[in-house]
């Protein structure tokens, strides 16, 4: 199946006058980035033109046509809806065994050492496996309507059957096929984001698809402290056994919810909720800013991905960032070590954490938008949480039980979580920067994360080994360096841009796509002209037929 393609038209009209607003509902312009952004046309010197540009910085579709904005209402309404639940279930799932350990699960199964470092490696190695082939099935073989609810709703079952598990060796094969199910998730959403909004509101968007991940911690710990406190041993059953029944059933709703809300892509998509011509105006935004619609993977389209330079760059870039964020993931390990606070204070200390993180990705994610920029918002994050890493490196000692400075290990476990606000940012710029290919965009988007988790699968056993708790020798300094190299790898970013611009490998293959064509049509017709008409027989008298 050949690609089915947005066609980028120009912002002038025949007669040569600059498209109204009206026209094209979007006129394109340019950041310091190089990246560009679509914004309603108003006079300058209009009282009504600041006030709705004010009021398009605040929420990006109140400075819109009346069309737009119901059309962003309803996208909004549906796809953010279902994507911020399916996120917040997916991190649900994925985190819970944290609170599972430090309430009760250790014990009851056993574990011991590196046990808990293991779960994560096996969740890990199945979510690289499941990345790149969930990526490319959904771009071109199999509806992200029906692909991603599968998945979601598959392995919340497999979630709640945790709470049968008698031993660990049951917990690592549950954990391996959740994590291979899961591997859906982000990167398909964040692909679906992308085909559906404009550059400045994909930012607020999946900012806040990003911090549902946020709340999604902080209410399992919530959640776990509540049924420590009043449902352990209800039914025979202890209190980490309910988290994972209680984590499965929310999920089974949610991905129902997802086969009617998702709406695949413009120029493919059966919504109920949307309208013919709402369908048509989805189309319109996305060629007023080149972005392509999904086609069939081929050799020529992987080559051309690896020939460009985003693939390399993003990817470092992400790598650093992904270690960076597992500092905190062994907060609580650090408090429960110490021995100085309850179960159900090692549950909901790190929740205040979340809620700093909820707080700084809306930040992130209405200054990007606003100043219409990526990476120095990136830059930002990365560097309170370099602040952060070196206070940990230099105030936890080997000796925990007299940490001098208590107040000063919390605050930097605190300042841990803000680069993680900036994991929307990251997958916006992304698609801006890789908008002129459906396909480019979704496998760069699987890669950066599948080769970050390749990582996280084995560093978190040398660096954070849960038998040196709280004083991880490695740990803290690792992620200081982490955290310099995201900020020195992102900062390339706009310099690559500037000097070596992306998708002339693709535009010279669409050309010399054309040409072959025009070529093989001008042969044809050709071919066709030099033909001799067609002999017709004509009858003569004595009953024979002659061919004239």
């Amino acid at each position: 199946m050949a690609e089915k393609g947005f066609i980028v038209e120009s912002a002038e009209t025949k007669s040569g006058d600059t498209a109204t607003a009206s026209q094209l509902g979007s006129r394109s312009a340019e950041t310091d980035d190089g990246l560009p952004h679509t914004s309603t046309h108003f006079s300058s010197s209009s009282p009504v033109a600041h006030r709705r540009r004010l009021a398009g910085i605040i929420w990006d579709s109140l400075d819109k046509s009346p069309e737009d904005r119901r059309l962003i209402a309803k996208i909004d309404w549906f796809i953010l809806s279902y994507v911020c639940l399916a996120y917040f279930v997916k991190y649900l799932d994925q985190t819970n065994v944290s609170n599972a350990y430090v309430s009760g699960m250790k014990e009851d199964l056993a574990m011991s050492g590196n046990d808990l470092n293991y779960l994560t490696t096996f969740w890990t190695i199945g979510y690289i496996i499941g990345q790149v082939p969930s990526q490319i099935i959904m771009a071109s073989y199999v509806s992200p309507s029906i692909w991603l609810p599968s998945l979601e709703l598959t392995w919340s079952l497999l979630v709640a059957g945790m709470a049968a598990s008698k031993n660990v060796t049951t917990v690592y094969v549950l954990r391996f096929f959740i994590g291979l199910l899961e591997a859906s998730a982000y990167p398909g959403i964040m692909t679906l984001l992308g085909n559906w909004y404009l550059p400045e509101e994909q930012g607020k968007r999946a900012c806040i698809y990003q911090a549902s991940s946020s709340v999604a911690q902080m209410f399992s710990g919530y959640l776990q402290a509540a049924l420590y406190s009043n449902m352990n041993g209800v039914h025979g059953i202890a209190a980490w056994r309910w988290l994972f029944i209680f984590d499965g059933v929310i999920g089974v709703p949610i991905a129902a919810y997802g086969f009617f809300a998702i709406p695949n892509s413009p120029t493919t998509t059966r919504a109920r909720w949307l309208k013919p011509h709402e369908k048509q105006r989805a189309i319109e935004r996305m060629q007023s800013v080149g972005r392509r619609a999904r086609g069939r993977l081929t050799v020529r389209t992987v080559v051309n991905l690896f020939r460009e330079w985003p693939v390399y760059l993003f990817t470092l870039s992400f790598v650093c960032y992904i270690q960076a964020t597992r500092v905190y993931s062994y907060f609580n390990v650090w408090l429960k070590a110490t021995g100085r606070y309850s179960v159900e204070k090692v549950n909901l200390i790190p929740t205040a954490g979340f809620g700093i993180l909820v707080f700084f990705t809306l930040v992130f994610a209405w200054t990007s938008d606003g100043l219409r920029t990526r990476w120095p918002i990136i830059v930002w994050g990365a560097s309170m949480s370099l602040i952060g890493a070196i206070i940990l490196s230099v105030t936890v000692t080997n000796d925990h039980k007299a940490d001098p400075n208590i107040p000063a290990i919390l605050a930097g476990f605190f300042l841990t979580y803000l680069t993680t606000g900036t994991a929307g940012v990251y997958m916006t710029y992304i698609t801006e920067v890789l908008g002129y290919n459906y396909l480019h965009r979704a496998l760069v988007i699987a890669l950066t994360d599948t080769v970050a988790y390749v990582f996280v699968a084995w560093l978190p056993l040398v660096s954070f080994n849960t038998g040196e708790a709280p004083f991880f020798r490695v740990g803290y300094k690792l992620t200081a360096v982490f955290l310099a190299l995201q900020i020195v790898t992102i900062t390339l970013v706009p310099v690559a841009q500037r000097y070596f611009p992306v998708g002339k490998y693709e535009r010279n293959d669409e050309q010399e796509d054309q040409i072959t064509a025009a070529e093989t049509r001008k042969e044809d017709g050709a071919a066709v002209a030099s033909t001799p008409p067609a002999q017709k027989p004509r009858p003569v008298a004595d009953g024979a037929v002659t061919v004239v």
